[in-house]
């Protein structure tokens, strides 16, 4: 079954440089296809937020984000049938 992204925000943004990335992310995600893995994201996620400000990791079938200094997520993204 093919998964279709989607962007969960668990934290406001602290400035608006993590607003406009977490935009940017939400509007790449709506154009993306269905994917078989949306895991296979994962390179893009990391690319809009490097390290060492943020780490970016894998579950299941999920994409986790947070500030490197948090341990709470500030986002997530799954699967929209999830």
């Amino acid at each position: 079954m093919l998964q279709l992204p989607e962007l969960r925000q668990e934290l406001p943004a602290s400035t608006p440089e993590e607003a406009a990335r977490l935009t940017e992310l939400a509007q790449l995600l709506a154009t993306i296809a269905p994917l078989a893995d949306l895991r296979d994201l994962a390179p893009a996620v990391r690319q809009l937020f490097p390290e060492p400000a943020y780490e970016v990791g894998c579950g299941g079938s999920h994409i986790w984000l947070h500030r490197a200094d948090e341990p709470q997520r500030l986002a997530c993204v799954l699967d929209r049938h999830q």
